[in-house]
């Protein structure tokens, strides 16, 4: 299975599923929260494209969508989700084996995991979009951490890649959002990263979103 891992390639996917639908009324698309943006159906694909390659944010909002219950697979699609999601889930409890390398099954969903990484038990990716993380070399992620890509409001759905660089320690039980994260960096157990771009060598402090200290 291919997937596209760039963001504005994923955002296109997006409102081409919504437009086989003719759902397309009414949605917006901006690189923030606001809900001013693009209005998508008064849009040719060449400035679609435009302004998705033109605008490199890392993450992008869809406003004036149906409710998340609604509208999920409207957006992402119905089989590919689930499939990743039984893939993610089976990861969680299976362990690295002497002859298996369970870092290929989290691949074959689209998401970069470089060399000597680790992935612990009940780590939970993101079931929509896992070809938008990124994950370095020489790293940890703890048991129980999450990683999103997406995120949900009341009429809208926002998508971004998470960046994590090598050598990179995520303490158990620790949620990132879209976010770019240094080199050397170590998020404590119960961090939350939610849109922000950590510098190399800093530690997130735990239970805390916005905080994090350099190392001298």
């Amino acid at each position: 299975m291919t997937y596209k891992s760039s963001l504005p390639q994923v955002a296109l996917g997006m409102v081409n599923r919504l437009r086989r639908r003719h759902l397309l009324d009414g949605v917006r698309l901006s690189f923030h929260r606001s809900d001013s943006g693009l209005e998508v159906v008064r849009v040719d694909d060449k400035t679609l494209e435009e302004f998705l390659y033109e605008n490199t944010g890392m993450v992008l909002y869809l406003h004036g969508i149906k409710p998340a219950k609604e509208s999920w697979h409207q957006i992402n699609g119905l089989s590919r989700p689930i499939y990743n999601a039984v893939t993610i889930e089976l990861c969680k409890y299976l362990p690295y084996l002497p002859f298996f390398d369970k870092n290929q099954l989290y691949r074959s969903l689209g998401i970069k995991i470089g060399r000597n990484t680790t992935i612990a038990p009940r780590v939970q990716f993101d079931y929509f979009h896992p070809e938008l993380i990124e994950i370095g070399d020489n790293c940890i992620i703890g048991d129980g951490a999450r990683i999103w890509t997406h995120d949900y409001g009341p009429d809208y759905f926002m998508v971004g890649k998470v960046v994590i660089g090598n050598n990179v320690l995520v303490g158990s039980e620790s949620v990132i959002w879209p976010s770019t994260i240094g080199n050397n960096v170590r998020i404590n157990f119960g961090a939350f990263v939610y849109g922000m771009t950590v510098p190399a060598n800093a530690t997130v402090l735990g239970r805390e979103r916005s905080r994090y200290e350099v190392d001298k």
